[in-house]
C-alpha cells in the first residue's frame, strides 16, 4: 500500500469593480496594478517553473495524525512515524506457518537484507522471551505486522507484534539494522471464571470464553493433586479467581491464579490459595509435593502397567512402566528432585535416563529422541531432561515411564505421592486466613455481579 497525503484545494476568483470617474484615475490604477502584479506574481511563476512547492492545509495535517492503522485500528503514530513519500508499506496479519524469514523475504527486494533483519529481530525476541526463537520459528496466526520499504524495495522499517505486550521493531540505520522491544504499560484486573467440565479441561476453559493459556495455568496449580488426563469426570465443577493482563488497555494474556476450587467426583474438593508466592489448600497446607503426577504436559496412556503382548517381540511379557503417547519432541520432565545415575543408550529402551530420588525412589525414562542431562548431574522437579522420541524397540513416539521404590517396580498410576507437609508458619496463619476469606468473597462477589461475562466474551471472540 502506498501512503499518500491529500490536500484541500479550492479555487478562489477575485472580482474587481470598474472605476467610473476620471480617465486619468483609471489609467493610473491600471498602471499601478500592472506593476504590482509583475512584482508579486513573477516569483510565483518562476517557482512553478523551477520546482514544486506545496503547503499542507490544516485538514491534511489532521488526516496525517489520525490516519487509522488498517489492521490494528490504532493510530500509526502509536508505533512508528509515517513512511516518507514514495515508500511502500505492507500492513497485514500473519497466516498459518508464517515465520520472520518468510514475511521479510516476501516483502524485501534483497534476500540478504531480509535475512539480516529477520536475524536481528529473532535475537531480540529470544532475549525478551527467554526461550529459543529463530528466523524459522512459526509465528502464531492472526498476529499484526508491518513492513516498510522504499520505492525500490529496500528495507526501511518493520514492526512485529507477537501479542499486545510483546511488540518488536526494526529500522534501517547507517547501513545496519537496529532492533528493539517496545516498552508497553502492563496492568492487571481481577476477574473470575466458572465452568462445568465437559470433555477435557482445555475444552471446558475454551467453552467458558477463555484461552488454553489459562487452562495450562490451572493444570499447573493443581499438578501435584490432580491428574487432569485420567481423573476428571464430566460434570465436575471449577471456579477460578485470576488476573487478566492488559497492555496499553488491550487484553494480553493472564497473570496469576489467585484462588481456585475444583470439585470432582473422583478428585473430591481441591482448593488452591496463592499466599507468599506458594499455593496452599484452605487449611494452610502447601500443595507442592515431592513427586509430580505426570512427566509430560499433555499425554495419553497407550500401554498400561502389567502383563501385555509386546507389539514388536510378539510375545507376552511384563510391562514395568506406563507408555505415554506424545508427539516427537515433547519436553519430558523429571517428576522430582534427584541425581542422574544413568544417561545413555539402553538396549530396547533407546535413549534412556534413570534418576535417583530420596526415600528409595527412582524414576526411569525411555525411548527419548534427545537427552539433556548427564550422569551425576542434579536435577530439579519439572526440569526438562529430554524429548519424547521413538528410539529402541518402539512402534511410534512415546515415553516409557517407570517408578521403582527400594528397587522394586511400582505402577506409576498408583504410586502415592511423597509428601512433606509444609504449613503456613504460625506467625502468618492469621494473615493467611484473612487472605483466603477475602479471595472467597471476591470470587462470590464477581460471579454474582457478572454472571454472563464469560459467555459474552466468548461470543465477542467468535
Amino acid at each position: 500500500m502506498r501512503v499518500s497525503r491529500r490536500y484541500l484545494k479550492q479555487n478562489t476568483r477575485i472580482r474587481y469593480g470598474a472605476p467610473r470617474h476620471r480617465l486619468a484615475l483609471t489609467v493610473a490604477l491600471f498602471v499601478g496594478l500592472s506593476v504590482a502584479g509583475y512584482i508579486c506574481f513573477v516569483p510565483v511563476i518562476a517557482g512553478h517553473i523551477g520546482g514544486s512547492h506545496s503547503v499542507p492545509s490544516p485538514l491534511a495535517d489532521s488526516e496525517r495524525k489520525a490516519t487509522p492503522d488498517p489492521v490494528a485500528g490504532t493510530p500509526l503514530a502509536a508505533h512508528a512515524p509515517l513512511p516518507s513519500a514514495g515508500s511502500v508499506e505492507i500492513a497485514e496479519l500473519t497466516g498459518q506457518g508464517d515465520t520472520l524469514r518468510s514475511l521479510l523475504t516476501a516483502n524485501i527486494e534483497e534476500e540478504a537484507s531480509a535475512i539480516k533483519v529477520a536475524s536481528g529481530l529473532a535475537s531480540v525476541i529470544q532475549s525478551s522471551l527467554r526461550k529459543p526463537f529463530g528466523m524459522d520459528t512459526e509465528l502464531k496466526p492472526e498476529r499484526y505486522f508491518r513492513i516498510t520499504t522504499d520505492s525500490r524495495g529496500r528495507f526501511l522499517r518493520a514492526i512485529v507484534e507477537l501479542d499486545p505486550a510483546y511488540v518488536f521493531h526494526a529500522i534501517a540505520k547507517d547501513n545496519s539494522v537496529k532492533c528493539w522491544k517496545e516498552e508497553v504499560v502492563l496492568d492487571f484486573k481481577i476477574e473470575t471464571m466458572a465452568f462445568r467440565l465437559k470433555n477435557t479441561l482445555t475444552d471446558s476453559v475454551l467453552g467458558a470464553g477463555e484461552s488454553d493459556e489459562l487452562a495450562d495455568k490451572l493444570t499447573n496449580v493443581f499438578r501435584w493433586d490432580i491428574d487432569f488426563h485420567m481423573e476428571p469426570r464430566n460434570g465436575d465443577t471449577c471456579q477460578v479467581l485470576f488476573e487478566r493482563r492488559y497492555a496499553d488497555d488491550r487484553p494480553s494474556g493472564y497473570g496469576r491464579i489467585l484462588y481456585a476450587v475444583y470439585d470432582g467426583k473422583k478428585t473430591l474438593r481441591k482448593t488452591a490459595v496463592l499466599f507468599s508466592g506458594k499455593y496452599y489448600n484452605e487449611k494452610g497446607v502447601q500443595l507442592e509435593k515431592d513427586l509430580l503426577r505426570t512427566p509430560l504436559k499433555k499425554l495419553r496412556v497407550t500401554s498400561r502397567y502389567g502383563r501385555r503382548f509386546h507389539p514388536i517381540l510378539k510375545r507376552w511379557r511384563r510391562h514395568k512402566g506406563v507408555d505415554y503417547g506424545a508427539p516427537k519432541g515433547t519436553p519430558v520432565w523429571s517428576v522430582a528432585r534427584g541425581t542422574v545415575v544413568f544417561s545413555g543408550w539402553q538396549r530396547g529402551y533407546g535413549n534412556y535416563i534413570r534418576i535417583r530420588h530420596r526415600n528409595g525412589y527412582e524414576t526411569r525414562y525411555g525411548h527419548l529422541s534427545r537427552r539433556f542431562v548427564k550422569k551425576g548431574q542434579r536435577v530439579k522437579q519439572r526440569q526438562t531432561i529430554g524429548l519424547v522420541g521413538s528410539t529402541g524397540l518402539s512402534t511410534g513416539p512415546h515415553l516409557d515411564f517407570q517408578i521403582l521404590i527400594n528397587g522394586k517396580h511400582r505402577n506409576p498410576r498408583k504410586v502415592r505421592m511423597i509428601k512433606t507437609l509444609r504449613r503456613v508458619v504460625s506467625p502468618l496463619r492469621t494473615r493467611f486466613a484473612q487472605v483466603t476469606q477475602a479471595r472467597v468473597l471476591d470470587l462470590n462477589k464477581l460471579q454474582a455481579m457478572r454472571p454472563t461475562i464469560n459467555r459474552n466474551r466468548a461470543t465477542a471472540r467468535r
